[in-house]
């Protein structure tokens, strides 16, 4: 009869051990499964935020084909927004706010404004602390000027969004990539 208790205490503590052991792999696996998922996620929200952005530059330029008027992007870094302008002049101190944006986008945290870098090679790092607005005029024959936006993920890398001088379709890259510069420096007419 000791014998059988002795045995019976002996297994009933090794089915605890590897209780624990089953436990703590089930939760180690969770734990990696977490961690994937919620960068997945982040990439996720960041990307479906550039598309938009992406969507707003396209919707300037298609706008600007098919109707009288001129559309602007104006990246903002002191209210860290973006909009989208229509305008039939180019003075801007005749329009007002309400009459003149038609869509409002924000940076913040998760997806950053960087910089902005023209095909002119005009760089708004350069600019220093006195850069507040980047902005992309897009009238009938295009873009005013062509160039780079670079946003930032919220672990810090680099997306550009690439604007095309001519019009051909604004496209994301990831990574802080090259753009092409117009082989002649005269501007394009706007």
């Amino acid at each position: 009869m000791r014998l059988l208790a002795k045995t019976f205490c002996r297994r009933g503590g090794l089915v605890l051990i590897e209780l624990i052991v089953v436990v703590a792999i089930i939760g180690l696996l969770t734990g990696i499964a977490m961690i994937s998922f919620g960068a997945m996620w982040g990439n996720t929200r960041f990307k479906s935020r550039a598309d938009e952005l992406v969507n707003t530059f396209q919707m300037a330029y298609e706008a600007a084909l098919q109707t009288d008027r001129r559309y602007a992007v104006v990246l903002d870094r002191l209210t860290n927004t973006y909009r989208l302008r229509q305008f039939e002049t180019l003075d801007f101190s005749a329009l007002t706010d309400e009459e003149s944006i038609i869509m409002t986008g924000v940076f913040d945290d998760e997806f950053q404004f960087d910089y902005v870098l023209y095909d002119d090679l005009q760089d708004t790092r350069d600019s220093g602390e006195g850069f507040t607005e980047a902005r992309f005029y897009a009238g009938h024959a295009g873009w005013q000027y062509g160039g780079k936006v670079v946003l930032r993920d919220r672990d810090g890398r680099a997306w550009s969004i690439v604007i095309h001088r001519l019009g051909t379709p604004v496209e994301l890259f990831e990574g802080d990539v090259d753009i092409l510069l117009p082989q002649a420096k005269e501007e394009m007419r706007f």
